[in-house]
């Protein structure tokens, strides 16, 4: 009797087909697409704008693959998505001299030469809002006026401040630190002190940066030392735009900072000096891929 058919107490069955309940395992191999390194742009204040987007195609083409732009707003998180553009950019603006200083610096703000004083004698000690605050009444106070007429200094205790994280997560960026090629930060104005920071928080944590780009960068001195410094930056590149007009350095003062608003303000509506990568037009399109390609010839992969 044929194999295809089978003899039960319910009677003959003959098989009429073969089937298999999972496909045939297929041994020819398989392509495997790892994405090899990270480059992340941080454009300026607001972080909007189509030039982000183009900045990121221009790194592909110039051959820095894997690029992504992110966002990070001065706001509370996620209130950027929920006002107008142009508060977001003005607040982002506003807040570069709170986040431009290096963490290790006990000087958040400092405008002009405040008086110097010296301070003897008895004094009397009160403490505010449940101790957050606490203010010196000497009886003895012998200072030295200057010629500015404002003059502001805000300090901290940094034995008291707790480490600001700015992981890739707190960016936007869904893509992990890459095990493979190159991990890079660029920024520019605002985005350059996220990207310091940024920098700042992976390399204290250990993860090695193999570029950090900074462009037109309103950073104090304390946070230019600390990112050309660290050993696990590899390639600290500042790019000043004093060329083309721009009145913003890395290295700069508060002062220097807070008066160069007048001339940001007439060079933005004309994407020139300061704004000269974040124009829309043909020619700022043409910059970003000067820029891509002269980032490549740095090392940028």
């Amino acid at each position: 009797m044929s194999a295809d058919v089978i003899n039960t107490s319910s009677g003959a069955f003959t098989k009429v087909a073969a089937m298999q309940s999972t496909p045939t395992k297929d041994l020819t191999p398989k392509p495997i697409v790892v994405e090899q390194g990270l480059t992340v742009f941080l454009g300026g204040a607001g972080m909007i704008g189509a030039y982000n987007a183009d900045m990121v195609a221009a790194f592909k083409e110039a051959g820095i693959l894997n690029a992504v732009y992110g966002n990070y707003s001065s706001l509370i998180t996620g209130w950027d998505k929920h006002v107008p553009d142009l508060v977001d950019m003005l607040s982002d603006a506003a807040s570069v001299v709170l986040y431009n200083q290096d963490e290790s610096d006990p000087v958040v703000f400092e405008y002009g030469e405040i008086q110097k004083c010296k301070y003897g004698g008895e004094y009397i000690e009160k403490k505010y809002i449940y101790g957050l605050i606490t203010i010196k009444s000497n009886r003895v106070v012998e200072c030295t006026p200057t010629s500015d007429m404002l003059a502001i200094k805000i300090g901290r205790d940094i034995s008291k401040i707790k480490t600001t994280e700015f992981p890739l997560s707190a960016l936007e960026i869904t893509k992990p630190i890459p095990k493979i090629g190159q991990f890079n930060i660029v920024g520019y104005s605002w985005g350059s002190v996220v990207a310091a920071r940024t920098a700042m928080h992976y390399a204290r944590s250990g993860t090695k940066i193999d570029h950090l780009v900074l462009i037109g960068a309103p950073i104090n001195k304390s946070l230019k030392e600390a990112v050309s410094n660290h050993p696990n930056i590899g390639s600290a590149i500042i790019i000043d735009l004093k060329d083309k007009g721009d009145p913003i350095y890395a290295g700069m003062t508060d002062k220097e900072l807070v008066d160069s608003a007048l001339e940001l303000g007439r060079q933005m509506p004309t994407a020139e000096g300061h704004f000269y990568y974040s124009g829309d037009s043909a020619e700022g399109k043409a910059r970003r891929r000067e820029l891509a390609k002269l980032l490549y010839s740095k090392g940028l992969r």
